[in-house]
Protein backbone atom coordinates (compact mmCIF):
# COMPACT_ATOMS: atom_id res chain seq x y z
CA UNK A 1 0.00 0.00 0.00
CA UNK A 2 0.99 3.61 -0.51
CA UNK A 3 2.22 5.44 2.57
CA UNK A 4 0.42 8.36 4.20
CA UNK A 5 2.27 11.39 5.54
CA UNK A 6 1.90 15.09 6.09
CA UNK A 7 3.51 17.85 4.07
CA UNK A 8 2.95 20.98 6.05
CA UNK A 9 -0.68 20.88 7.14
CA UNK A 10 -1.88 18.77 4.15
CA UNK A 11 -1.84 15.01 3.74
CA UNK A 12 -0.01 13.34 0.86
CA UNK A 13 0.16 9.78 -0.44
CA UNK A 14 3.67 8.41 -0.95
CA UNK A 15 4.14 5.63 -3.52
CA UNK A 16 7.60 4.08 -3.22
CA UNK A 17 9.35 1.41 -5.31
CA UNK A 18 12.68 0.39 -6.79
CA UNK A 19 13.35 0.64 -10.51
CA UNK A 20 14.95 -2.09 -12.65
CA UNK A 21 18.39 -0.89 -11.53
CA UNK A 22 17.46 -1.14 -7.86
CA UNK A 23 17.26 2.64 -7.38
CA UNK A 24 14.68 3.85 -4.87
CA UNK A 25 11.89 5.92 -6.42
CA UNK A 26 9.03 7.87 -4.87
CA UNK A 27 5.95 9.67 -6.16
CA UNK A 28 4.03 11.99 -3.86
CA UNK A 29 0.37 12.66 -4.58
CA UNK A 30 -1.43 15.52 -2.89
CA UNK A 31 -4.62 14.39 -1.15
CA UNK A 32 -5.68 18.04 -0.72
CA UNK A 33 -7.09 17.66 2.75
CA UNK A 34 -6.17 18.45 6.36
CA UNK A 35 -8.40 15.64 7.61
CA UNK A 36 -6.74 12.28 8.23
CA UNK A 37 -10.06 10.48 7.83
CA UNK A 38 -10.62 12.06 4.40
CA UNK A 39 -7.00 11.37 3.49
CA UNK A 40 -7.40 7.68 4.29
CA UNK A 41 -10.54 7.51 2.15
CA UNK A 42 -8.69 9.11 -0.78
CA UNK A 43 -5.82 6.68 -0.34
CA UNK A 44 -8.13 3.93 -1.62
CA UNK A 45 -8.20 5.57 -5.07
CA UNK A 46 -4.41 5.92 -5.06
CA UNK A 47 -3.85 2.30 -4.12
CA UNK A 48 -6.09 1.11 -6.98
CA UNK A 49 -3.65 2.52 -9.52
CA UNK A 50 -0.44 2.16 -7.50
CA UNK A 51 1.10 -0.29 -9.99
CA UNK A 52 0.41 2.11 -12.88
CA UNK A 53 1.93 5.00 -10.94
CA UNK A 54 5.09 2.93 -10.46
CA UNK A 55 5.10 2.31 -14.21
CA UNK A 56 5.19 6.05 -14.83
CA UNK A 57 1.56 6.94 -15.49
CA UNK A 58 0.15 10.25 -14.26
CA UNK A 59 -3.38 10.46 -12.89
CA UNK A 60 -5.93 13.11 -12.08
CA UNK A 61 -7.87 11.93 -9.01
CA UNK A 62 -11.52 12.67 -8.09
CA UNK A 63 -10.50 15.48 -5.73
CA UNK A 64 -8.48 17.07 -8.55
CA UNK A 65 -11.07 17.35 -11.35
CA UNK A 66 -14.66 18.45 -11.93
CA UNK A 67 -15.80 15.00 -13.05
CA UNK A 68 -14.95 13.42 -9.70
CA UNK A 69 -13.20 10.50 -11.45
CA UNK A 70 -9.75 8.94 -11.55
CA UNK A 71 -8.45 9.73 -15.04
CA UNK A 72 -5.21 9.18 -16.87
CA UNK A 73 -3.76 12.47 -18.01
CA UNK A 74 -2.98 12.63 -21.69
CA UNK A 75 -0.36 9.99 -22.41
CA UNK A 76 2.31 10.67 -25.03
CA UNK A 77 3.54 7.89 -27.30
CA UNK A 78 6.99 8.00 -25.71
CA UNK A 79 5.56 7.62 -22.19
CA UNK A 80 3.20 4.87 -23.35
CA UNK A 81 6.09 2.92 -24.87
CA UNK A 82 8.21 3.32 -21.73
CA UNK A 83 5.39 2.15 -19.47
CA UNK A 84 4.47 -0.85 -21.63
CA UNK A 85 8.08 -2.01 -21.94
CA UNK A 86 8.50 -1.92 -18.17
CA UNK A 87 5.37 -4.01 -17.72
CA UNK A 88 6.53 -6.52 -20.33
CA UNK A 89 9.96 -6.82 -18.71
CA UNK A 90 8.34 -7.60 -15.37
CA UNK A 91 6.39 -10.45 -16.99
CA UNK A 92 9.66 -12.38 -17.42
CA UNK A 93 9.68 -12.47 -21.21
CA UNK A 94 12.80 -13.72 -22.96
CA UNK A 95 15.69 -11.25 -23.16
CA UNK A 96 15.79 -11.41 -26.96
CA UNK A 97 12.05 -10.70 -27.13
CA UNK A 98 12.48 -7.67 -24.89
CA UNK A 99 15.24 -6.34 -27.14
CA UNK A 100 13.04 -6.87 -30.22
CA UNK A 101 10.15 -5.05 -28.52
CA UNK A 102 12.38 -2.13 -27.57
CA UNK A 103 13.78 -1.82 -31.09
CA UNK A 104 10.38 -2.08 -32.79
CA UNK A 105 8.84 0.58 -30.57
CA UNK A 106 11.83 2.92 -30.76
CA UNK A 107 11.38 2.90 -34.54
CA UNK A 108 7.66 3.54 -34.04
CA UNK A 109 8.43 6.58 -31.89
CA UNK A 110 10.94 7.82 -34.48
CA UNK A 111 8.39 7.45 -37.28
CA UNK A 112 5.37 8.96 -35.51
CA UNK A 113 6.82 11.36 -32.94
CA UNK A 114 7.58 11.02 -29.24
CA UNK A 115 5.17 13.77 -28.16
CA UNK A 116 2.19 12.48 -30.12
CA UNK A 117 -0.79 11.79 -27.82
CA UNK A 118 -1.36 8.05 -27.70
CA UNK A 119 -5.10 8.54 -28.26
CA UNK A 120 -4.45 10.24 -31.60
CA UNK A 121 -2.54 7.30 -33.16
CA UNK A 122 -4.39 6.28 -36.34
CA UNK A 123 -4.06 3.98 -39.34
CA UNK A 124 -2.19 6.70 -41.24
CA UNK A 125 0.48 6.63 -38.52
CA UNK A 126 0.80 2.87 -39.00
CA UNK A 127 1.28 3.48 -42.73
CA UNK A 128 3.98 6.03 -41.92
CA UNK A 129 5.66 3.47 -39.67
CA UNK A 130 5.63 0.83 -42.42
CA UNK A 131 7.13 3.33 -44.87
CA UNK A 132 9.80 4.19 -42.30
CA UNK A 133 10.68 0.50 -41.92
CA UNK A 134 10.81 0.01 -45.69
CA UNK A 135 13.29 2.86 -45.97
CA UNK A 136 15.43 1.08 -43.42
CA UNK A 137 15.44 -1.98 -45.69
CA UNK A 138 13.26 -4.21 -43.51
CA UNK A 139 11.59 -7.08 -45.37
CA UNK A 140 7.93 -8.06 -45.01
CA UNK A 141 8.62 -10.67 -42.33
CA UNK A 142 10.51 -8.19 -40.15
CA UNK A 143 7.87 -5.51 -40.71
CA UNK A 144 5.18 -7.95 -39.57
CA UNK A 145 7.12 -8.72 -36.39
CA UNK A 146 7.42 -5.02 -35.61
CA UNK A 147 3.73 -4.42 -36.37
CA UNK A 148 2.76 -7.22 -33.98
CA UNK A 149 4.70 -5.47 -31.22
CA UNK A 150 2.91 -2.17 -31.87
CA UNK A 151 -0.44 -3.99 -31.96
CA UNK A 152 0.28 -5.72 -28.65
CA UNK A 153 1.06 -2.40 -27.00
CA UNK A 154 -1.98 -0.63 -28.43
CA UNK A 155 -4.21 -3.54 -27.45
CA UNK A 156 -2.96 -3.26 -23.87
CA UNK A 157 -3.94 0.41 -23.71
CA UNK A 158 -7.31 -0.36 -25.28
CA UNK A 159 -8.03 -2.99 -22.62
CA UNK A 160 -7.00 -0.60 -19.85
CA UNK A 161 -9.27 2.07 -21.43
CA UNK A 162 -6.47 4.53 -22.02
CA UNK A 163 -7.43 4.72 -25.69
CA UNK A 164 -10.95 4.56 -27.10
CA UNK A 165 -10.30 2.60 -30.27
CA UNK A 166 -7.66 0.47 -31.90
CA UNK A 167 -5.96 1.77 -35.06
CA UNK A 168 -6.12 -0.64 -37.98
CA UNK A 169 -2.89 -2.64 -38.01
CA UNK A 170 -2.76 -5.14 -40.87
CA UNK A 171 -0.11 -7.79 -41.38
CA UNK A 172 1.61 -7.89 -44.73
CA UNK A 173 1.03 -10.96 -46.83
CA UNK A 174 4.18 -13.03 -47.16
CA UNK A 175 4.85 -16.07 -49.28
CA UNK A 176 4.60 -19.23 -47.21
CA UNK A 177 7.91 -21.02 -46.86
CA UNK A 178 8.46 -24.68 -46.18
CA UNK A 179 9.59 -25.54 -42.64
CA UNK A 180 13.36 -25.81 -42.46
CA UNK A 181 14.53 -29.23 -41.32
CA UNK A 182 17.96 -30.79 -40.72
CA UNK A 183 19.17 -33.51 -43.05
CA UNK A 184 20.71 -36.77 -41.83
CA UNK A 185 24.03 -35.66 -43.27
CA UNK A 186 24.16 -32.36 -41.39
CA UNK A 187 22.84 -33.79 -38.13
CA UNK A 188 25.38 -36.61 -38.22
CA UNK A 189 28.17 -34.14 -39.00
CA UNK A 190 27.28 -32.05 -35.97
CA UNK A 191 27.07 -35.13 -33.73
CA UNK A 192 30.59 -36.11 -34.77
CA UNK A 193 32.17 -32.81 -33.63
CA UNK A 194 34.60 -33.86 -30.90
CA UNK A 195 34.41 -30.56 -29.01
CA UNK A 196 30.64 -30.80 -28.68
CA UNK A 197 29.97 -32.24 -25.24
CA UNK A 198 28.21 -35.62 -25.23
CA UNK A 199 25.50 -34.17 -22.99
CA UNK A 200 24.45 -31.74 -25.72
CA UNK A 201 24.62 -34.48 -28.36
CA UNK A 202 22.15 -36.50 -26.32
CA UNK A 203 19.93 -33.48 -25.76
CA UNK A 204 19.82 -32.57 -29.45
CA UNK A 205 19.01 -36.19 -30.26
CA UNK A 206 16.18 -36.06 -27.70
CA UNK A 207 14.56 -33.05 -29.36
CA UNK A 208 14.98 -34.54 -32.83
CA UNK A 209 13.30 -37.79 -31.76
CA UNK A 210 10.41 -36.24 -29.79
CA UNK A 211 9.55 -33.07 -31.68
CA UNK A 212 9.14 -31.23 -28.39
CA UNK A 213 9.30 -27.45 -28.24
CA UNK A 214 12.45 -25.96 -26.71
CA UNK A 215 11.04 -25.32 -23.22
CA UNK A 216 8.61 -28.23 -22.95
CA UNK A 217 10.93 -30.76 -21.26
CA UNK A 218 11.36 -28.36 -18.34
CA UNK A 219 7.62 -28.35 -17.55
CA UNK A 220 6.98 -31.99 -18.48
CA UNK A 221 6.85 -35.04 -16.18
CA UNK A 222 7.57 -38.72 -16.68
CA UNK A 223 4.84 -41.32 -16.21
CA UNK A 224 6.23 -44.78 -16.95
CA UNK A 225 7.20 -44.75 -20.62
CA UNK A 226 5.18 -41.59 -21.28
CA UNK A 227 6.24 -37.96 -21.07
CA UNK A 228 3.30 -35.79 -20.02
CA UNK A 229 3.33 -32.18 -21.25
CA UNK A 230 0.84 -29.80 -19.56
CA UNK A 231 -1.29 -27.35 -21.58
CA UNK A 232 1.02 -24.46 -20.74
CA UNK A 233 2.71 -24.30 -24.11
CA UNK A 234 2.22 -22.21 -27.26
CA UNK A 235 -0.93 -24.00 -28.45
CA UNK A 236 -2.38 -24.49 -24.94
CA UNK A 237 -2.80 -28.17 -25.84
CA UNK A 238 -1.57 -30.76 -23.34
CA UNK A 239 -0.39 -34.14 -24.56
CA UNK A 240 1.46 -37.33 -23.68
CA UNK A 241 4.32 -38.80 -25.70
CA UNK A 242 5.34 -42.45 -25.53
CA UNK A 243 9.12 -42.78 -25.68
CA UNK A 244 11.79 -45.44 -25.96
CA UNK A 245 14.17 -46.30 -23.12
CA UNK A 246 16.84 -44.17 -24.78
CA UNK A 247 14.68 -41.05 -24.92
CA UNK A 248 13.40 -41.71 -21.40
CA UNK A 249 16.98 -41.81 -20.10
CA UNK A 250 17.89 -38.55 -21.83
CA UNK A 251 14.74 -36.93 -20.45
CA UNK A 252 15.74 -37.94 -16.92
CA UNK A 253 19.19 -36.51 -17.55
CA UNK A 254 17.61 -33.23 -18.63
CA UNK A 255 15.47 -33.16 -15.49
CA UNK A 256 18.58 -33.77 -13.35
CA UNK A 257 20.25 -30.85 -15.13
CA UNK A 258 17.18 -28.76 -14.34
CA UNK A 259 17.12 -29.85 -10.68
CA UNK A 260 20.77 -28.87 -10.31
CA UNK A 261 20.12 -25.36 -11.60
CA UNK A 262 21.47 -25.88 -15.16
CA UNK A 263 24.97 -25.01 -14.00
CA UNK A 264 26.15 -21.96 -12.11
CA UNK A 265 26.30 -19.55 -15.06
CA UNK A 266 23.15 -20.49 -17.02
CA UNK A 267 20.11 -18.28 -16.40
CA UNK A 268 17.86 -19.44 -19.25
CA UNK A 269 18.25 -23.13 -20.26
CA UNK A 270 16.30 -22.64 -23.47
CA UNK A 271 18.46 -19.79 -24.70
CA UNK A 272 21.58 -21.68 -23.65
CA UNK A 273 20.65 -24.83 -25.59
CA UNK A 274 19.70 -22.77 -28.61
CA UNK A 275 23.03 -20.91 -28.52
CA UNK A 276 25.08 -24.10 -28.20
CA UNK A 277 23.13 -25.73 -31.03
CA UNK A 278 23.65 -22.76 -33.36
CA UNK A 279 27.33 -22.50 -32.48
CA UNK A 280 28.11 -26.08 -33.45
CA UNK A 281 25.65 -26.50 -36.30
CA UNK A 282 27.20 -23.50 -38.04
CA UNK A 283 30.45 -25.45 -38.14
CA UNK A 284 28.97 -28.14 -40.38
CA UNK A 285 26.47 -26.24 -42.51
CA UNK A 286 26.26 -22.97 -44.41
CA UNK A 287 22.47 -22.85 -44.01
CA UNK A 288 22.03 -19.80 -41.79
CA UNK A 289 18.27 -20.37 -41.59
CA UNK A 290 18.65 -23.49 -39.44
CA UNK A 291 17.73 -22.87 -35.80
CA UNK A 292 16.89 -24.98 -32.76
CA UNK A 293 13.22 -25.24 -33.73
CA UNK A 294 14.39 -26.98 -36.90
CA UNK A 295 14.81 -30.11 -34.76
CA UNK A 296 11.04 -30.08 -34.25
CA UNK A 297 10.47 -29.61 -37.99
CA UNK A 298 12.85 -32.51 -38.60
CA UNK A 299 10.84 -34.78 -36.33
CA UNK A 300 7.62 -33.88 -38.17
CA UNK A 301 8.87 -34.55 -41.70
CA UNK A 302 10.55 -37.79 -40.64
CA UNK A 303 7.31 -39.03 -39.10
CA UNK A 304 5.41 -38.37 -42.32
CA UNK A 305 8.14 -40.05 -44.35
CA UNK A 306 7.80 -43.29 -42.37
CA UNK A 307 4.06 -43.24 -43.04
CA UNK A 308 2.67 -41.93 -39.79
CA UNK A 309 -0.87 -40.48 -40.25
CA UNK A 310 -0.98 -36.71 -40.20
CA UNK A 311 -3.50 -36.63 -37.35
CA UNK A 312 -1.14 -38.72 -35.22
CA UNK A 313 1.66 -36.26 -35.98
CA UNK A 314 -0.67 -33.36 -35.07
CA UNK A 315 -1.44 -34.92 -31.68
CA UNK A 316 2.19 -35.73 -31.02
CA UNK A 317 3.34 -32.19 -31.83
CA UNK A 318 0.52 -30.63 -29.81
CA UNK A 319 -0.84 -28.52 -32.65
CA UNK A 320 -4.21 -26.90 -31.95
CA UNK A 321 -5.24 -27.42 -35.58
CA UNK A 322 -4.26 -29.94 -38.24
CA UNK A 323 -3.83 -26.97 -40.59
CA UNK A 324 -0.56 -26.22 -38.81
CA UNK A 325 0.60 -29.81 -39.32
CA UNK A 326 -0.30 -29.69 -43.01
CA UNK A 327 2.64 -27.37 -43.64
CA UNK A 328 4.73 -30.56 -43.56
CA UNK A 329 2.49 -32.74 -45.74
CA UNK A 330 2.35 -29.92 -48.31
CA UNK A 331 6.09 -30.20 -48.84
CA UNK A 332 7.57 -32.20 -51.69
CA UNK A 333 8.15 -35.25 -49.49
CA UNK A 334 9.64 -37.26 -52.34
CA UNK A 335 12.44 -34.74 -52.60
CA UNK A 336 12.67 -34.35 -48.81
CA UNK A 337 13.17 -38.13 -48.49
CA UNK A 338 16.51 -37.78 -50.27
CA UNK A 339 17.83 -35.97 -47.19
CA UNK A 340 16.94 -38.93 -44.93
CA UNK A 341 18.54 -42.05 -46.40
CA UNK A 342 18.58 -43.70 -42.97
CA UNK A 343 14.78 -43.90 -42.81
CA UNK A 344 12.97 -47.15 -43.47
CA UNK A 345 9.33 -46.58 -44.32
CA UNK A 346 7.31 -48.02 -41.47
CA UNK A 347 3.95 -47.63 -39.78
CA UNK A 348 5.51 -48.01 -36.34
CA UNK A 349 4.36 -45.32 -33.94
CA UNK A 350 7.84 -44.93 -32.47
CA UNK A 351 10.97 -45.21 -34.63
CA UNK A 352 13.33 -47.84 -33.22
CA UNK A 353 16.71 -46.56 -32.09
CA UNK A 354 20.00 -48.33 -31.73
CA UNK A 355 22.39 -48.44 -28.78
CA UNK A 356 19.71 -47.64 -26.17
CA UNK A 357 21.91 -48.85 -23.33
CA UNK A 358 24.63 -46.27 -23.98
CA UNK A 359 22.90 -43.04 -23.01
CA UNK A 360 24.00 -42.44 -19.46
CA UNK A 361 27.62 -43.24 -20.32
CA UNK A 362 27.60 -40.85 -23.29
CA UNK A 363 27.46 -41.30 -27.01
CA UNK A 364 29.93 -43.94 -28.10
CA UNK A 365 30.90 -45.59 -31.34
CA UNK A 366 29.51 -44.57 -34.70
CA UNK A 367 26.98 -41.79 -34.15
CA UNK A 368 25.21 -42.85 -37.35
CA UNK A 369 23.70 -45.68 -35.30
CA UNK A 370 21.51 -43.08 -33.65
CA UNK A 371 19.87 -42.20 -36.94
CA UNK A 372 16.69 -44.22 -37.32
Amino acid sequence: MAGLSKRGIMWVARVQWRDVNGQKKEKQISLRTKSKVTAMERMIAVNRVKADIKAGMVFSFPWMNDEGETKVLQLTLADAVKTWLIKRKKSNIRHNTQIMNELSLSYFVDAVGASRPLKSISHSDIDSYVAFLEQRGNNDTTINIRLRTVKAMMNYYLKTEMINKMPLIEQRKTAKKDPIYISDKDFLAMMQIEKLDDFYKRVFLFYRETGMRLREPFIATLNGSWIDIPPETKSKVGRSIEVSDLIKAIFLELKDWQANGYGSTIKDPGEHLSKVFKQYFNQVSVNVNIHFHSLRHTYAVRQLLIGRPIYDVKLHLGHASVTTTEQYSNMNLKRVAQDFPSLVRSSASIPKMAMEDMVLEGIQGDVSNYLT
